[in-house]
């Protein structure tokens, strides 16, 4: 097995994004989330629905064998270095030695094969699948050496380790705990379990025995404050340190706070309302153009998000692995109604468009309170699409219930487009166009993960099948690069912006990390 120089790191403190002994003040951290955090299982559906808290707290109270820094780098955590094959089918992990799970369980290559069945299995594991169905198998070699096989060459593996269901879990936990493990998580990280009031407050305690340093509070405390002004209230007053999902309109007036410090991040979430393509009018790519004509971004952006968004020009974000520009959609209503003409669409009595006596109408989803503005962009959608002659419904959702309209089988959607914004939380672009754009397997039954428009096209599958397969970083950021190209000539979305991550903290606190993938993490965080 040859030892490749790219994948060969040191044991570098400097690198391990650990807890400096730094300052000694006592006292806990308060965050005040927008959403509460419901489980802290790597292996739980319900982390990804509770987004970003579901997992901010997981990079807390576990490790992976690699994790990001701050750029979304990967860097070494668990795992002290790494090889792979000449396949590229099996890698090879060297792991930390010292180090104990917060419930007293030692960390060896037990624990790591455990985490890693208990991952791949899709019978504990109904999560995140995309990442982790491509691992065959994992072996422990010796007491501090695994190795992890894929059934063909998986260029994003390391990625998968470093996601947040990568944290690693101890295995006597599991077993005592079962179901309940969620909601009393040990892992290895800075911080350990102490209390969880669900929809209400998370407490975790200093881990005084980290292999990474001494962490910088006693405890960090995550409340859910749902309302925004309640949140910024709370941070001014000086009863939360730091507090997220900052509405743009508020940025100015806690940047003349001088207690206060806002972080605006542009993130990897790009947002859009996706066709229904299983809806007819849908089927026509001139309809579907028209669309995305119809939109006059920046004026969205400046009114709504106060500039704090960027308009997209490709399905992923200029900052996630695989983005090439292609060509952003102008506002051109002309061409719009020119390409609705031209499909058939003419225009009524009333100003609606009709095709065969029926005029165009359609219904548009969207949650309510869940996505950044998702009522106001939604209204303002419509507006455009009243002006092309489309007259649009709009259906508003509680956030709890949004999921269920979207994974379902092809005759039992009741939308024609819906709002969404999809985070590659691994930060590869493979793992979003394949999410959304790779063809479900059949059509009798839930999508495969987040195709839920069911848009399919052989090429884009061969594309997004060969990148999957190159670990070569630069062959996979080309075939990536062709697979967006063809996603949006196709147009099975009127794609929109990706969003800026706004936190806001107290100006004393240190070294708060806010990930690009919308987490805040607050592993290194000092007083």
């Amino acid at each position: 097995m040859k030892l490749r120089a790219a994948f060969r790191f040191a044991i570098a403190a400097v690198l391990l994004g650990s807890v400096s002994a730094g300052a000694q003040v006592d006292r806990p951290l308060v965050y005040a989330q927008n959403v509460p955090v419901t489980s802290m299982d790597t292996a739980s559906a319900a982390v990804g629905t509770v987004y970003p808290a579901g997992y901010e707290p997981m990079f807390l109270v576990y490790d992976n064998l690699a994790g990001f820094n701050n750029k979304m780098q990967i860097v070494p955590q668990l795992a002290t270095e790494w090889s792979v094959s000449r396949d590229d089918l099996t890698w090879t992990f060297r792991l930390r030695r010292g180090v104990t799970f917060h419930d007293g369980t030692p960390f060896n290559a037990d624990a790591v094969v455990f985490h890693i069945q208990r991952q791949i299995d899709p019978g504990t594991n109904r999560s995140n699948r995309v990442l982790w169905d491509p691992i065959s198998s994992v072996r422990k070699v010796d007491d501090f050496t695994v190795e992890i096989s894929t059934r063909k060459p998986y260029g994003a593996l390391l990625n998968t380790l470093a996601h947040g269901s990568g944290g690693i879990v101890s295995p006597t936990a599991v077993r005592r705990l079962g179901d309940g493990f969620g909601r009393a998580p040990v892992g290895t990280g800075p911080y350990a379990f102490e209390r969880l009031d669900v929809g209400t407050e998370l407490v975790l305690r200093r881990n005084d025995h980290y292999w990474g340093g001494r962490p910088g509070f006693s405890q960090i405390i995550m409340r859910h404050i749902p309302d925004p002004t309640t949140r910024i209230a709370l941070l001014v007053g000086g009863r939360a340190d730091i507090i997220n999902a900052v509405p743009p309109e508020n940025v100015a007036e806690l940047q003349r706070n001088p207690n206060v410090e806002v972080i605006a991040q542009p993130a990897l979430r790009t947002f859009g309302f996706a066709f229904n393509l299983n809806r007819p009018f849908f089927q026509d790519v001139r309809v579907r153009h028209a669309f995305n004509y119809s939109v006059n971004r920046g004026p969205v952006i400046k009114a709504i998000f106060k500039d704090y968004a960027t308009p997209i020009d490709s399905p992923l974000s200029p900052f996630t692995f695989g983005y090439a520009p292609i060509s952003a959609w102008p506002y051109d209503v002309d061409r719009a109604k020119a390409l609705l003409a031209e499909a058939g669409w003419r225009p009524g009595p009333d100003g609606v468009v009709r095709k065969d006596g029926k005029a165009f109408e359609i219904s548009v989803l969207t949650p309510i309170g869940m996505l950044p503005k998702d009522i106001e962009v939604t209204q303002a959608f419509q507006h455009f699409l009243r002006v092309i002659g489309v007259r649009a419904t709009i259906n508003r959702v509680e956030p709890a219930a949004f999921w269920d309209f979207l994974r379902v089988p092809p005759d039992r959607i009741a939308w024609d487009m819906v709002l969404f914004g999809f985070n590659p939380s691994n930060a590869d672009g493979w793992y979003q166009l394949s999410a959304l754009y790779e063809s479900n397997p059949t059509r009798d039954a839930l999508p495969r993960q987040w195709n839920f428009t069911w848009y399919s096209n052989p090429g884009v599958d061969k594309l997004l099948n060969q990148a999957e397969q190159t670990v070569d970083l630069a062959k996979r950021g080309q075939f990536l690069a062709s697979a967006a190209r063809t996603i949006w000539n196709d147009a099975p979305w009127v794609w929109l912006y990706a969003e800026n991550v706004i936190v806001a903290k107290r100006k004393e606190i240190k070294n708060v990390e806010v990930w690009p993938v919308i987490f805040t993490v607050l592993r290194n965080a000092q007083p």
